[in-house]
């Protein structure tokens, strides 16, 4: 019987653990911020979730240039989101992530809305160093394009 009762016990706590984690707001504002789910966007934007939130120090802009979500980032930035904010430990910014995914749509839609092309990533690297470090020319064509350039550290490893 007392087998029984804690079998009976560990699974309404594993359930409601289950059910906790699956209706957490964050988890779904944050889930349809990376699926362009405006709807729940909406839902949470200004009720609880600010426009600059952080989520494990990303905010909205950023999760959405990262999924290369364009309605999302449009929504972000014309509600006021800051789009050169950095994150605290890599420094990229919103351009960047959309830079490092090949989303020239949602870059080009943050440069014309004030992103800082000469952004400097952790330990002073520009991103066309760090797009040239991956192949990735075309993106590094683009941006230079809308004035990047190649400065900070050159060093083959940077602090």
């Amino acid at each position: 019987m007392k087998k029984m009762l804690k079998v009976i016990l560990a699974t309404l706590v594993l359930g409601w653990a289950v059910v906790s984690h699956a209706e957490d707001p964050q988890v779904e504002y944050t889930d349809a911020i990376g699926k362009g789910d405006m709807k729940v966007v909406k839902k949470y934007f200004n009720n609880p979730y600010t426009v600059n939130e952080l989520f494990f120090a990303w905010t909205g802009l950023e999760i959405a240039a990262n999924k290369g979500q364009l309605k999302t980032v449009k929504f972000f930035v014309e509600n006021g989101a800051d789009v050169n904010y950095k994150h605290p430990i890599t420094k990229m910014t919103a351009l960047h992530l959309a830079a490092y995914q090949g989303n020239k749509e949602v870059v080009k839609y943050l440069i014309d809305h004030g992103a800082d092309v000469n952004a400097k990533l952790r330990g002073n690297v520009s991103i066309i160093r760090a797009l040239k470090d991956e192949g990735r020319t075309d993106m590094v064509e683009f941006l230079e394009a809308a004035g990047a350039k190649n400065d900070g550290c050159q060093e083959e490893k940077c602090h």
